[in-house]
Formats: structure tokens, C-alpha cells, sequence
């Protein structure tokens, strides 16, 4: 490399940065990376935010001839974080803990932090192992996206 102004060979470049610079540049780059954390790595765990409480299933022949199972509950938000897109998912287990069947329900309204929210899925024509007084039905939390900004 040669030098601009007097044409003579320039051995080596060292480039040297003062602690100024380094007080400057890193909390420009904390402020960069926040958002991408907060996407990431602080986004919660919506199974662990949202519990499943007061479920009940009723039998229903009010709207169809066949019947429908109608599966009531309640989601109570123990976090801060808002979530929204809320799966609740419902599986079917035997007396003998044979797994039978499952629905899903996506719930369109947010639930706020610490707060709770009423849920219902319809079942339409379930069938008689469903509807069994043996039956046992396990409601979860499936799915959901925290609000991060």
C-alpha cells in the first residue's frame, strides 16, 4: 500500500480505537439488538401464561337433529404478557386412557395480562364414545403469540 500524498511504501495500518468510541458504539448496539431479543428470547411461553379452569362438556340437540358437545371453560392469563391467537385444544380419552379424538378451537379475541376469558367448542355429531359418562377430556392451551412490542 502506498501512501496518497508522498507515494512511499506503507508497511503496515494500525487502526486504533479509544474508549470514547467504545462508550459510544456499544449502546447504540444494545439499543439494535433489543427488539430482536424481545422476539426471541423474551417472548414467554404461552403454556405456561395460560391455564384451562372450569371446564365442562354438556350434550346439546338444540341446533342439530344428531346433537352437538358443547365444551366450556375458562382461561385465566397468570402473566403480564397480552397473548392473542389462543388455541384450545380438547382430547377424548377412554376409562382406559385410550385416546379417541381431539378438537381445536382458535379463540379471536387478546387475553390481557392477569386476566381471563371465557371459551366454547362445538362438537357437531359426536359420537357415543364421546359422550360417555367415562369418557375423560383433557383441555390444553395449544398455541398462541405474545403482543412483544
Amino acid at each position: 500500500m502506498k501512501c496518497s500524498s508522498c507515494g512511499a511504501d506503507v508497511p503496515a495500518m494500525n487502526i486504533q480505537y479509544s474508549w470514547k468510541q467504545l462508550l459510544f458504539i456499544v449502546p447504540i448496539m444494545l439499543l439494535g439488538f433489543w427488539p430482536l431479543a424481545q422476539l426471541t428470547i423474551l417472548r414467554g411461553d404461552v403454556t405456561k401464561d395460560l391455564v384451562v379452569r372450569q371446564v365442562e362438556k354438556k350434550l346439546s340437540f338444540q341446533d342439530s337433529p344428531r346433537g352437538k358437545l358443547v365444551v366450556t371453560g375458562l382461561i385465566k392469563n397468570l402473566g403480564k404478557r397480552d397473548w392473542s391467537g389462543v388455541t384450545v385444544e380438547a382430547e377424548f380419552f377412554d376409562e382406559q386412557g385410550v385416546f379417541l379424538d381431539e378438537s381445536s378451537e382458535f379463540l379471536r379475541s387478546d387475553i390481557l395480562g392477569e386476566a381471563e376469558e371465557h371459551f366454547k367448542m362445538e362438537i357437531q355429531g359426536p359420537g357415543n364414545a364421546l359422550t360417555a359418562e367415562t369418557t375423560t377430556l383433557k383441555v390444553k392451551i395449544s398455541g398462541g403469540r405474545s403482543k412483544p412490542f
